[in-house]
């Protein structure tokens, strides 16, 4: 027996190993993969015209705010112990006695901008947070503060946000509410420096405001949200950040593609993987594709998945129907599972992109339930729906067109099968079974 064979068997063998040691690694820390770390804030204004406006000139001296804003307890705990005898279980007397330290970190990291004048007045235009109990969404506990704020009507209304700045650079505050007669509906990060608007300021001169309308008039000294366009990009950008950053989605298409071998060099020609070794064999069950075009099949399966969730998105987006986070991550998990064991034990009968399409649709609620959970204005919703699925699908795209390229790496060598296809496949299975016990329990 040559040695090359010897080592090359060794070196799949450690590369195997070292494999199931971060597939663990990982798993451990992504049990809800598909749900990033996000905030929501919904600001209503409660009063179209103000006192101190006179009847000439029906401008009003200041507007009235209301906020509400929502912050998941595993992300504060990273900043305050609330979680105080690190059991992994937040009692309410752990989220009492932690309060004041959170309101004070709250009112430091979320506020309104305020003009260089006015950063020293004490009656000028602020937020003074407070505790307004716990909520439950799909990924856990969150806790709610209140504030209101009166501001001039020539204060351009403008959010700083730096919750976890230094802590998770994928953080997203979701904005949504009503001001000044407008939907208001748009993301921000505390990555970005420029403070967040919300409303426009105005000069009080007479005829600056319509009191039937709740719109301002002037120059704005921050450009205001620009309603469905904005929305529209917001959520694209949110779709593209959300399916990169959920693992879990990034594991199925993984699955889903890992037996192609996509050559670059073999251009449109390239065969399906047809390695009859008994133990090695990891078609994609041939893909139904009598063929054999493997870009083809690739474009069949993406597309089936790109259906699947879009179908269930719209549905459960708008309300026509609903599923339970419950049962949607753990299929979700197992969605992986199924189609990683596909790859080791193909079964003639099952077409890989009927299969996309189906769990396409599980993969659809969990996508949902961040836009569910935005309470987006419903004028702005079909726009943030057709953003955020845009966004999704271009996320899908860089995900797969990155796979082809570091592919290119070894696709062409002999061990393919062997290695990448079955060792990919048995990592895939092992952190699928891990996300399902985490869900599940």
């Amino acid at each position: 027996m040559s040695g090359a064979p010897v080592v090359a068997n060794l070196a799949s063998r450690a590369l195997l190993r070292a494999g199931v040691m971060l597939a663990l690694a990982l798993g451990a820390g992504l049990a809800h993969a598909h749900k990033g770390s996000d905030a929501y804030l919904d600001v209503q204004e409660i009063s179209d015209v103000a006192t101190g406006a006179s009847a000439a000139s029906a401008v009003p001296a200041e507007r009235n705010f209301r906020f509400a804003l929502s912050v998941a307890i595993k992300d504060l705990d990273l900043l305050v112990p609330v979680d105080a005898n690190a059991d992994g279980k937040v009692t309410w007397g752990e989220v009492k006695a932690a309060t004041p330290l959170l309101l004070a970190l709250v009112n430091e990291v979320v506020s309104l901008a305020l003009p260089p004048g006015q950063q020293t007045d004490a009656t000028a235009c602020r937020l003074n947070w407070q505790s307004d109990g716990v909520e439950r969404r799909s990924d856990g506990a969150y806790l709610r503060f209140a504030a209101q704020a009166r501001c001039a009507a020539t204060q351009a209304l403008a959010l700083r946000y730096s919750l976890l700045k230094d802590q998770d650079a994928t953080h997203r505050l979701l904005v949504a509410g009503r001001v000044a007669g407008q939907d208001l509906l748009t993301t921000t990060s505390p990555l970005q420096t420029a403070p967040l608007a919300l409303g426009v300021a105005v000069a009080a001169v007479p005829g600056a405001y319509s009191a039937s309308s709740g719109v301002f008039a002037g120059t704005p000294a921050i450009a205001p949200p620009s309603g469905r366009w904005q929305a529209l990009r917001d959520y694209f950008s949110l779709g593209v950040h959300h399916l990169l950053q959920g693992y879990d989605h990034l594991a199925f298409l993984l699955a889903l593609v890992l037996p192609l071998r996509l050559n670059l060099r073999s251009g449109s020609s390239a065969k399906a993987n047809t390695n009859t070794h008994p133990k090695t064999t990891a078609t994609v069950n041939e893909t139904g594709n009598a063929s054999g075009n493997v870009w083809l099949a690739l474009l069949r399966t993406i597309t089936a998945f790109t259906i699947g969730h879009s179908i269930t998105l719209m549905l459960a987006t708008f309300g026509w129907t609903q599923a339970s986070p419950v049962w949607v991550e753990p299929v979700i998990a197992l969605s992986i599972a199924v189609t990683a064991l596909l790859n080791l034990r193909p079964v003639p009968w099952v077409r890989v992109d009927v299969l996309a399409l189906l769990f396409g649709m599980v993969h659809g609620f969990g996508f949902a339930g961040l836009l569910q959970e935005a309470a987006a204005p419903s004028g702005l919703l079909p726009w943030a729906l057709a953003g955020f699925n845009l966004g999704v699908e271009a996320g899908q795209l860089i995900a797969v067109s990155a796979w082809v390229l570091l592919s290119q790496l070894f696709v062409a060598g002999a061990w393919y099968a062997s290695v990448v296809v079955r060792g990919g496949s048995v990592l895939l299975v092992l952190m699928a079974v891990y996300w399902f016990w985490q869900r599940v329990g």
